[in-house]
């Protein structure tokens, strides 16, 4: 998982131009006069987002008192294949740490592809935020359903990370134990340096995207590369442990620091049972 950079210029400038590219139909004749008619309203509250935004306290947010026809109207605004919100998913989908790279990988469980905008703070309580550049994360369907409208426990504890606020920590809290034919089973584990309120947040995300098992089901093809990576090194006077080390090292900033296939590079180049195998 990485942090992304979130939206950075104005989001209600943002917001106006997606009202703007909004088509009238037979059935909504006068939504942009309708919308117009709010427009102040939503100025405000997107102003009030953006603040608690950068306070990380949007599980704090309260839903606005809208009518059912102003809600319809707001939440019919967000469409996946709007070209506005294809290039804001264009812009969240750059590395951050490497800007001629796309991550077309949602954050969220490092396993699909980018094919779906997930509203932070659900559209069902929050139409008022459907279009808020900074409440659309991209990421994968399965991810994006899993969560559904969730973002908060009934006692208002978060349940997901928002990995456009949460630092990651740098120390290493999944971890992988390998059954036989060198299938991996991963779990987390808190490090020393960790507090638990990290930890927590970070095992809630885990379970609630269900990506330990996941991890499990999606990891052969990394295993087979591994495999053919030990291969390639049979004859070559060098130490197999510390090439794969190396290759973790340069990795970790472009994949994430606890990445599924960083995890297991790191247990199985230190197993002289599986280098072995693999050479034999």
């Amino acid at each position: 998982m990485l942090k992304i950079k979130a939206y950075e210029e104005d989001s209600f400038s943002f917001y106006k131009e997606i009202v703007k590219s909004k088509n009238k139909t037979k059935a909504k004749p006068d939504i942009k006069e309708q919308l117009a008619a709010i427009s102040d309203t939503q100025s405000q509250y997107f102003d009030d987002y953006d603040d608690a935004f950068d306070k990380n306290s949007l599980a704090l947010m309260l839903s606005m008192p809208y009518s059912d026809n102003d809600k319809v109207n707001l939440k019919s605004l967000y469409n996946y294949r709007n070209q506005r919100i294809q290039a804001l998913k264009n812009t969240l989908t750059k590395h951050p740490h490497y800007k001629e790279h796309i991550l077309n990988t949602c954050q969220n469980c490092t396993i699909n592809e980018v094919d779906s905008m997930d509203h932070v703070l659900g559209q069902t309580e929050f139409p008022e935020y459907s279009v808020h550049p900074k409440n659309l994360f991209p990421c994968c369907t399965a991810c994006n359903r899993k969560k559904s409208d969730n973002y908060t426990k009934e006692d208002g504890s978060l349940l997901f990370l928002n990995l456009f606020i949460d630092d990651l920590p740098q120390s290493q809290y999944l971890k992988v134990d390998f059954d036989a034919n060198w299938m991996p089973r991963f779990y987390l584990e808190q490090p020393d340096n960790v507090t638990d309120n990290v930890f927590n947040l970070i095992k809630s995300h885990y379970e609630q995207l269900d990506l330990l098992q996941r991890f499990r089901g999606s990891s052969s093809g990394i295993i087979s590369t591994l495999k053919a990576t030990i291969k390639s090194f049979k004859g070559l006077d060098i130490n197999i442990g510390d090439k794969i080390d190396e290759q973790c090292k340069d990795q970790e900033l472009f994949l994430g620091y606890n990445h599924r296939q960083i995890v297991i590079y790191r247990a199985l180049g230190s197993s002289d049972d599986f280098i072995h195998e693999c050479m034999g």
